[in-house]
């Protein structure tokens, strides 16, 4: 633990990690920034995949079958591109930039994901997992849709709160425990000095351009594309110079007790409730159907011989 001369706790160093490939077919390639070896939890953000930018092939296009989660939300931003989502509780919502896809699996929900029909443009965005705290954990599953989030313009750089607080912003998003997620972007270049919760953890995702950042204990480096650079907690400010055409995402929120685990798409804080779970899956109990979904839903891969998750 680091003290400043007044006795307070000061941030740790900002630490840059990399993530790794995954293909999840269709010639789309993400990159797995969460969770990862050196850092398994921002807060209760446990997953980040930074999709694309990939354009499909004609008569091609992203199809992920039905699959069931538990234990999470599901947080969908595109940039460019557009997203089909299908799910058991009947809805049935295309996605597009700037729009926010909030699905809260709770004790348990089906989904899946197509490219939209008739877009062609390049797919490019995130999507990240929320775990849900113990108490909330088996919650009744939902889904929203969001259009209409908080924004601001100050200093040559657009913001958007997707989901909890910043600053005086707050997203009507539904959120279980303290956390936030917000976009910054310019199109020039620009200045964003920020007010942080010294309670939370954060971090943050570079999307396009270089993003430098200005602080106690932050690196001159400036950081590039696809790069994730943890903050750690005890922050109270934090300023973001954005190059020409840069967007990053900011991710916090206040850290659980312990990591949840994870295992394949199920989130909880007890192993035997993921057994549960895919035990349901395996046996078409629990799960209702996506009927809107035209094919047969995603088999669970083996539980590993003698495995016990961390």
């Amino acid at each position: 633990m680091i003290k400043d001369a007044y006795g307070t706790v000061a941030p740790a160093q900002a630490t840059l990690l990399s993530g790794r490939s995954s293909d999840l077919g269709a010639g789309l390639m993400v990159n797995r920034l969460l969770p990862q070896r050196a850092l398994r939890m921002v807060g209760p953000w446990c997953f980040l995949d930074l999709i694309g930018p990939v354009t499909f092939a004609p008569g091609q296009g992203l199809d992920v079958a039905p699959h069931p989660h538990i234990g999470l939300q599901t947080v969908t931003w595109l940039v460019s591109g557009a997203l089909l989502h299908k799910d058991s509780l009947g809805y049935e919502q295309r996605i597009a930039p700037g729009e926010l896809n909030l699905m809260t699996a709770g004790a348990g929900i089906a989904h899946s994901e197509e490219s939209a029909p008739g877009c062609h443009d390049a797919l490019f965005g995130v999507q990240f997992w929320v775990a849900l705290p113990q108490s909330a954990e088996c919650c009744e599953p939902s889904f929203e849709h969001l259009d209409d989030l908080p924004r601001f313009d100050r200093n040559g750089v657009k913001g958007c709160v997707i989901m909890g607080s910043l600053e005086h912003l707050i997203s009507p998003a539904r959120s279980h425990s303290p956390l936030v997620a917000a976009e910054f972007s310019s199109a020039a270049g620009g200045e964003l000095p920020l007010v942080l919760d010294p309670v939370f953890d954060y971090g943050l995702c570079v999307l396009s351009g270089r993003l430098t950042l200005h602080g106690e204990a932050c690196s001159s480096q400036p950081l590039q594309p696809g790069e994730f650079c943890f903050l750690g907690g005890n922050r109270r400010t934090l300023g973001l110079s954005l190059s020409a055409g840069a967007r990053c995402i900011l991710l916090g929120g206040q850290p659980f007790a312990k990591p949840v685990k994870i295992w394949w798409n199920f989130v909880a804080h007890r192993e035997e409730t993921i057994r549960a779970a895919l035990d349901d899956w395996n046996n078409e109990r629990r799960f209702l159907p996506v009927k809107a979904y035209r094919g047969p839903a995603l088999k669970a891969p083996p539980w590993p011989d003698n495995g016990r998750l961390k």
